[in-house]
């Protein structure tokens, strides 16, 4: 079968002739996969920007962070899922841009009904890291949440769910995407948070280092910080206010409570542009020049 591969960092992203994978195992599900998302984190594989996370040992990896397909075959111990079910998943940081996976069935759950496996594949990474991230910082409604780094899809992901729980959110993004995050509701967005100049409840950070500690100032007390890249060195905080370092984890109860939202027509996540499976070093390069204003998805087979 085909995958989308890696060999050293920096390398250009390689479709190779790989071997099957297992059978699934206890726990576990093989997927057809027939699109894939693309991300900032799989940039991130690319260069050895996250090298903690994928080591060189590991190298070749398959890159990819979450898929749509069917499943193909089942392992003992799975309930809830069965043979020609459409899902959508993140096997973690790599492993979805292949023809064929087995992953834990608990890491997928079942595509919207609405949505095609294109628009399914955009899905789970954005959502879950929002979802998750919105549940570390319990915040009440009417709270305001200053929102590092909006431009993305996480970014998008947030101000939607946000706005469904009564959040107000401010954030911070680049010039040219300003006008979209004020379109999916944010009270105010600018280059930076000295810019808005807005005290607020809690930060959630999707960009990482100066830009948190630039943010700090303008962090209600005793106030709340998730971050979903700075898990060292975070200094500078106000005195008693709580930092978290967020590591997104799939689990089938969120992704199908996301599809449902989905479904409510509460949720949504455009796409940009569909690029054929072997395209993919295409799609990094588009992704590598900023972030586009909907989801880059490959699509398989």
């Amino acid at each position: 079968m085909r995958a989308i591969r890696i060999h050293s960092y920096g390398d250009p992203a390689r479709l190779d002739e790989v071997p099957e994978p297992p059978p699934p195992g206890a726990g576990e599900v093989t997927v057809d996969v027939s699109a894939v998302g693309v991300g900032a984190w799989d940039l991130g594989v690319v260069s050895g920007r996250l090298s903690r996370l994928v080591p060189p040992e590991r190298l070749p990896a398959v890159l990819g962070a979450e898929f749509a397909g069917r499943v193909r075959a089942v392992g003992s111990g799975v309930e809830g899922l069965i043979v020609g079910d459409r899902v959508m998943g993140n096997p973690g940081l790599t492993g979805a841009w292949a023809e064929r996976l087995t992953v834990r069935a608990t890491a997928c759950g079942r595509a919207p009904r609405g949505a095609d496996d294109v628009h399914a594949a955009a899905l789970p990474v954005s959502f879950l890291t929002a979802w998750q991230a919105l549940d570390l910082l319990d915040l009440r409604p009417g709270a305001d949440l200053l929102v590092l780094g909006a431009g993305g899809g996480v970014g998008a992901a947030v101000l939607q769910m946000a706005q469904l729980s009564g959040i107000v959110v401010f954030a911070t993004a680049r010039a040219v995407d300003l006008e979209r995050i004020r379109g999916l509701g944010a009270a105010g967005a600018a280059e930076s948070a000295a810019e808005l100049g807005v005290e607020a409840d809690a930060v959630l950070d999707l960009m990482g280092g100066e830009s948190l500690r630039r943010a700090f100032p303008f962090l209600r007390a005793p106030g709340r910080v998730v971050s979903t890249l700075a898990d060292q060195d975070v200094t500078g905080a106000p005195p008693g206010a709580t930092v978290e370092f967020l590591r997104m984890r799939s689990d089938t109860a969120t992704l199908e409570a996301i599809a449902s939202l989905v479904d409510e027509g509460r949720l949504s996540q455009p796409v940009e542009t569909v690029y054929r499976f072997e395209d993919a070093g295409k799609a990094l390069a588009v992704l590598r020049e900023g972030s586009p204003p909907g989801k880059l998805v490959l699509r398989v087979g």
